[in-house]
């Protein structure tokens, strides 16, 4: 399991884990290290604009500064950043008997997360990887490819 996957679909599962709608529109990575670190990247392009209105990119590039800075983002554009990425990082565990990958966060996009355990069903298949919840009330699965074995 250990490497680096491509994020590459989002998608809605019906019941029987049977994809009912996926989007393609969509980036990121899900790193592995062999000695139990993980980190996630993803970003779903489709519904996104830019936000560059802070005081550490002043719409140029130009880091004015270190730290968290401070912005002038609206409400909307705030939620909207964070409803279309996700970002953490911890460590993991495999369980190869039930097919499960914990994700043990140390941290998150949203701090209220941090410490959470994300328990993900896994299906491998060469160089894809299928992630769904292990929460049977859940109907989602990512996609992603491998781009780099560690």
């Amino acid at each position: 399991m250990a490497g680096t996957w491509k994020f590459i679909a989002d998608q809605l599962l019906d019941s029987t884990n049977h994809v009912i709608k996926e989007d393609t529109a969509v980036d990121g990575l899900l790193i592995y290290t062999p000695d139990g670190k993980m980190s996630v990247q993803f970003t779903w392009k489709g519904k996104r604009a830019p936000l560059m209105n802070d005081t550490l990119m002043k719409q140029d590039g130009m880091s004015t500064g270190l730290g968290l800075g401070t912005n002038t983002w609206s409400l909307e554009q705030s939620r909207q950043l964070i409803d279309t990425y996700e970002a953490y990082f911890g460590d993991y565990q495999v369980d190869w008997n039930t097919r499960t990958v914990s994700h043990i966060l140390s941290g998150s996009l949203r701090p209220e997360k941090t410490g959470n355990i994300k328990k993900r069903i896994f299906q491998l298949m060469g160089d894809t990887l299928l992630l769904r919840s292990a929460d049977p009330t859940d109907s989602w699965g990512v996609l992603c490819v491998r781009s780099r074995r560690d």
